[in-house]
């Protein structure tokens, strides 16, 4: 599978307004919240950007400014490989750039799902959440970023570096 860029035909967002990285476990039909998300943040700015494997979603960081990236816990490293997200969330705080992470988990069993929130956090995500019935949950924890890491204002929009500032 090829990493999809959510978006209309026309570019109309300046770059690097506000990208969003999402991951998912495999192709679904249009209940899946990354398939739901960018069509209720693209009015807002936001940009989506979604990835199917870990290497779609490294690749995606390496051609795009990524101001947050959510990631489905279940997505795996490469086509076919056994793995979860956990790996893609080392690799993601590792990067210059760090974006911060939200990991969105499966409906595990009470166990597993303290472990993979204590292993999340311990690697450096900024939250945890169970993978949501309703878009609210997410819209929720992403405004919260926002505020947190942006002091509640979208990243201004990056510069050419030889533009005047009033370009």
């Amino acid at each position: 599978m090829v990493a999809m860029r959510h978006q209309p035909e026309a570019d109309p967002l300046p770059a690097g307004r506000f990208n969003v990285l999402l991951t998912r476990d495999r192709d679904r039909e249009q209940e899946h919240w990354t398939a739901q998300l960018p069509r209720l943040m693209q009015p807002l700015g936001v940009r989506a950007f979604t990835a199917y494997t870990g290497r779609q979603a490294l690749d995606l960081v390496e051609q795009h400014t990524i101001h947050a990236a959510l990631i489905d816990i279940a997505t795996p490293p490469t086509p076919g490989s056994h793995g979860d997200g956990l790996w893609l969330l080392q690799m993601l705080v590792r990067r210059p750039s760090r974006p911060p992470v939200v990991v969105v988990n499966h409906r595990y069993a009470m166990r597993r799902a303290e472990r993979l929130l204590n292993e999340a956090l311990r690697l450096g995500a900024f939250s945890v959440i169970n993978r949501p019935q309703h878009l609210d949950t997410l819209l929720t924890v992403i405004a919260r970023l926002v505020q947190r890491e942006y002091q509640n204002t979208w990243p201004p929009p990056e510069r050419d570096q030889g533009a005047p500032e009033n370009a």
